[in-house]
């Protein structure tokens, strides 16, 4: 499960396809995948923020 989270740290693209529901984590429960994608919500979306 570390090694799956750290993967998904090194490459945010597919963090990003995983929370659009395009990809799906092979050998991750529903729950875990849930727990997962929560993580990730806010760096994300982080690259869609701007300043005002």
């Amino acid at each position: 499960m570390m090694k799956m989270i750290q993967f998904l740290r090194d490459n945010m693209d597919i963090a990003k396809l995983l929370h659009e529901g395009k990809v799906s984590l092979v050998g991750v429960t529903a729950q875990e995948q849930a727990a997962i994608i929560e993580a990730f919500e806010k760096e994300i979306h982080s690259d869609t923020m701007y300043w005002k």
